[in-house]
């Protein structure tokens, strides 16, 4: 995604039982061994940590989003990559942006206490009929950003979370005619399996 000229990348990190921050989607790694229960060393050559991926990238921003078991708690696991987490961050200092994401409200706020100047986006997967009284949770808790589903965002959505000054970052968007629409609504960011097309629509509007 940098090499194409994206401003940021979106990965997944989960904690090791040996306390690596470890990129990886799921949980389960592809030797069938458990992140949280396992030592790094027993995973495949192929699954980076989180400090591998800042040392291999320049100047794009990294969007971490933090994995829990239980995005309703902040259990020790958590607490142990949080604390981790901030560490990095501290010791990356300035020279790199990061946006801090997770579907663990707890988590976040959590670690927005931890580390204040960090921005902190909430991932959210569906919306019920009160989703104003979301936005204004999310906003009133010190968030920056809320990271909603692409199939929920509308321009309705979109338009509130602006009245609050929260940025608007839509997941997963691989449809070019999407992508446009939604970018007529006025999110700030598209994260998307295919930069390159995201890239396209992006420099089309800008002709």
């Amino acid at each position: 995604a940098e090499t194409l000229g994206a401003g940021w990348v979106e990965l997944d990190v989960w904690l090791s039982k040996d306390s690596i921050l470890t990129v990886h989607h799921d949980l389960i790694v592809e030797t069938g061994d458990n992140i949280i229960e396992s030592g790094y060393s027993s995973f495949p050559g192929d699954v980076p940590t989180l400090l591998d991926v800042v040392a291999s990238t320049d100047n794009v921003g990294i969007n971490v989003e933090v994995k829990t078991r239980n995005n309703l708690m902040v259990d020790v696991p958590t607490r142990r990559l949080i604390d981790e987490l901030v560490q990095l961050l501290e010791e990356v200092g300035e020279s790199r942006e990061f946006l801090v994401s997770s579907f663990n409200f707890p988590c976040l706020t959590y670690f927005r206490d931890k580390s204040p100047d960090t921005p902190v986006g909430f991932l959210v997967w569906e919306l019920d009929d009160d989703w104003e009284s979301l936005i204004a949770k999310v906003a009133e808790s010190d968030f920056q950003a809320i990271h909603p589903a692409n199939g929920i965002v509308s321009r309705d959505f979109v338009a509130a979370c602006k009245k609050r000054n929260l940025d608007v970052n839509a997941w997963t968007v691989n449809d070019e005619d999407r992508m446009e629409e939604l970018l007529g609504f006025g999110v700030d960011g598209i994260i998307t399996d295919v930069p390159d097309v995201a890239l396209e629509v992006v420099k089309g509007r800008s002709r």
